[in-house]
């Protein structure tokens, strides 16, 4: 089975959310000790199932263990829709299994391209079995 292609939410016009889901984008995402991790920048859906499958968090600047990015720069993490929590109420994400003590050592997005060792890396770091 090949894996789905995807593609960044406001590339696809006509895409249309599932009425009543929320939309994340600018949501303040927070790890499991309540801090802040970041913000969802984007939604990264899969066209042909209809479906958003990631959600591309640019992380806060001076979280520890991070290194400095390049000038001009931001950091993202890919979050698999199904690791997080959405609280409608307070426009927010939560992530249980990332802090900002541990969000250092999972994979930083750099690329639109996802191989698979990439998504292998997250869903270890997430402890997400299957698909």
């Amino acid at each position: 089975m090949n894996p789905p292609l995807l593609r960044r939410l406001r590339d696809l016009p006509t895409f249309e959310m599932v009425p009543g889901d929320p939309d994340p984008r600018g949501w303040v995402v927070r790890g499991r000790d309540g801090l802040p991790l970041g913000t969802v920048h984007e939604l990264l859906v899969d066209p042909a199932a209809r479906r958003v499958l990631y959600l591309d968090v640019e992380l806060a600047a001076g979280l520890p263990g991070l290194p400095l990015p390049a000038p001009h720069a931001d950091q993202h993490i890919l979050l698999p829709l199904t690791a997080v929590n959405l609280d409608t109420e307070g426009s927010s994400v939560f992530v249980t299994a990332l802090s900002q003590a541990t969000v250092h050592a999972y994979p930083l997005f750099l690329d639109f391209i996802l191989p698979a060792e990439f998504e292998a890396a997250m869903r270890q770091a997430l402890e997400i079995t299957g698909s």
